[in-house]
């Protein structure tokens, strides 16, 4: 028969370690924004077309996190 003595404690069980994860970082980029440097209504113009551009590719990046986070919540709980 076997028998542990009372000096010999057992080993407490490793502590859980935390991983992250992150989401891509196509996602995490800057979103950018051109400055205005026209003079003309002409100007202005091309620059709300490209404005409206950026906030399209900023806002589709939003989109790609908040899908991005459905779709992994839990998964690393």
């Amino acid at each position: 028969m076997l028998s542990t003595s009372c000096a010999e404690k057992p080993k407490p069980p490793p502590a859980p370690q935390i991983i992250y994860v992150y989401p891509p970082a196509v996602y995490t980029q800057l979103c950018e924004k051109t400055p205005f440097t026209g003079s003309t209504f002409g100007d202005a113009v091309v620059a709300l077309q490209m404005a409206q551009n950026e906030l399209d590719i900023c806002a589709s990046r939003i989109e790609g996190l908040i899908k991005w986070q459905r779709e992994n919540t839990g998964k690393t709980q």
